[in-house]
């Protein structure tokens, strides 16, 4: 039964990168001129009430006379942001028989920012709340026509882009497009993916660090790149996203929905193609990189979800912000609580960290170049909590490149190149799928090395008896944790799966220690 001067439509909030369906209600009532808007908003929503005047006069329509009063429910749920002024103003004009909808109109969703004019301007989480409402059985939106494109990787959704505030009253009023729903095509593929290259061509003379980087690509290893200023570490670490496997489709909505809502968004309103590279600054606040904030918004690790986290100068950063990453490396996820919200941000991301030896740099050069003591390297390196370093797989010490060898010409050619690139991207492939055929086995669901957690490693890894005891013995005269250890093993199977083999060797056990590191480095004897 419909009730006269009054209205209620359906819109959606945000809640770090869940979506909440917002009925928002509108009552006319008799009595002075006065606009009154409840329900838990901020700034954004109480302003929203001069912008929505302004765009109803600005687009030809009646501002109603009296009482009018707006209220966002649930009402115990603290809401942001100005994607409420469009429905907002859909339901003043339909409580006041401006807008007449048609009697079979489907239930209608709408979100979208008011320009004082009446134009209807993109806002962010267009993806989130998209799904969110597909979730509540909502299957016809309105929103800003910027955001259409995010819109098509939604199905199920009829979404009906619109500029003007007139042209979503034709809308929701139940008159079509004259050119229809506007079909979006997919947005081209990114250059780098067609372009097919040797990401390590660039880099001479760090085999070492190159197959370090396989590796952690390979099994989804924390690695620390530790060496002097300019000896490749920020040019190791900037090409590991091109040799991952490419996303999938699942993953490619999950990290776009991430970006949605933080503001990320490619240009072109499409998926993201690519896994993230984040690359911080050493001078990084806690809040930055794990989320946080009055509004809850996801941080630098919920960005390079499904990709690489890069931290250079790690040991410039302050040791209580290095230490908020170890539940996002343990767990995958970070939970933030707040007296008012709580919000849950995913954060399964590889974990890359360089750093010099020391703080001139030069404590593993072989010329003896070092100038710092004993003590002042322990003082450098211990910004690196114990517990941290513990959870770096890889910790691979690089020195710097001779000459001769830097500016010498490659012998190689691109088509060699190209099929060098091939050739790695392929090995870091087989070894996924061959690490995803063992966990299906069990039913895992993480099923890269680093992630697994089961109750038998060692059968799990499969470890043949002589690499076991082999490595139990190296674990004992290095006095390895037990979670160094275990970490040792689980390098060991992803070398043996690039390899595809179908057991644990020794060589892959020594070579697996040969990137186990203690903490601090004794400094070599001149």
């Amino acid at each position: 039964m419909s009730v006269k001067n009054y209205h209620r439509i359906c819109s959606c909030a945000l809640t770090g990168l869940e979506g909440v369906v917002v009925e928002i209600e509108v009552s006319i009532l008799p009595g002075l001129p006065r606009f009154e808007v409840t329900g838990r908003g901020d700034h954004a929503i109480r302003e929203s009430r001069d912008r929505v005047r302004a765009a109803i006069r600005h687009s030809g329509y009646n501002f109603p006379k009296g009482r009018v009063i707006a209220s966002y429910a649930p009402a115990s749920l603290p809401k942001q942001g100005s994607a409420f002024d469009l429905p907002l103003a859909l339901a003043v004009l339909t409580s006041c028989d401006q807008v007449v909808r048609m009697a079979k109109a489907p239930e209608t969703a709408a979100f979208g920012e008011l320009s004082l004019d009446g134009h209807v301007r993109y806002v962010h989480g267009a993806l989130g709340r998209l799904l969110s409402l597909k979730e509540q059985g909502i299957r016809h939106v309105i929103g800003p026509a910027a955001c259409e494109r995010e819109a098509n990787a939604v199905d199920s959704i009829r979404y009906q882009g619109v500029s003007t505030l007139k042209e979503a009253v034709l809308r929701y009023s139940g008159v079509s497009s004259p050119k229809g729903d506007v079909a979006i095509a997919s947005a081209p593929e990114d250059a780098h993916d067609l372009e097919i290259f040797d990401p390590f061509g660039m880099i001479r003379g760090q085999e070492e660090g190159i197959r370090a980087c396989t590796i952690a690509a390979a099994g989804w290893h924390p690695i620390l790149l530790m060496g002097a200023p300019g000896c490749g570490k920020t040019s190791l670490a900037s090409v590991i996203p091109e040799i991952l496997p490419p996303l999938t489709v699942d993953e490619s909505l999950e990290i776009s929905r991430i970006y949605s809502v933080s503001g990320h968004a490619p240009r072109s309103g499409g998926l993201v193609k690519s896994r993230p590279f984040r690359h911080t600054h050493h001078t990084i606040t806690c809040g930055a990189l794990i989320g946080g904030g009055i509004i809850p918004s996801p941080g630098e690790c919920t960005l390079a979800h499904r990709g690489v986290l890069f931290l250079d100068e790690v040991t410039e950063i302050q040791p209580r912000v290095l230490d908020a990453l170890r539940e996002p490396l343990e767990t995958g996820h970070i939970h933030l609580a707040r007296a008012e919200w709580s919000a849950t941000f995913p954060a399964d991301f590889l974990f890359v960290a360089a750093c010099n030896p020391c703080r001139c740099g030069y404590l593993l050069e072989q010329k003896g170049q070092c100038r710092c003591d004993d003590a002042a390297v322990r003082r450098h390196l211990s910004r690196i909590s114990g517990p941290l370093f513990d959870r770096f797989d890889l910790v691979v010490s690089l020195t710097r490149v001779d000459t001769q060898e830097m500016i010498s010409i490659p012998d190689t050619d691109s088509t060699t190149s190209t099929m060098r690139a091939n050739e790695t991207k392929k090995l870091i492939s087989n070894a996924w799928a061959k690490q995803q055929e063992r966990a299906s086995r069990r039913g895992l669901t993480n099923f890269l090395n680093a992630k697994v957690r089961v109750p038998d490693p060692e059968r799990y890894f499969a470890v043949s008896d002589d690499a076991m005891t082999f490595a139990a013995d190296i674990a004992d005269r290095r006095m390895l944790s037990v979670r160094s250890f275990f970490s040792m093993l689980r390098i060991a199977r992803t070398i043996a799966d690039l390899e595809q083999h179908e057991y644990i060797r020794e060589i892959d056990i020594a070579e697996a220690s040969h990137y186990k590191a203690r903490l601090p480095f004794v400094m070599p004897q001149n």
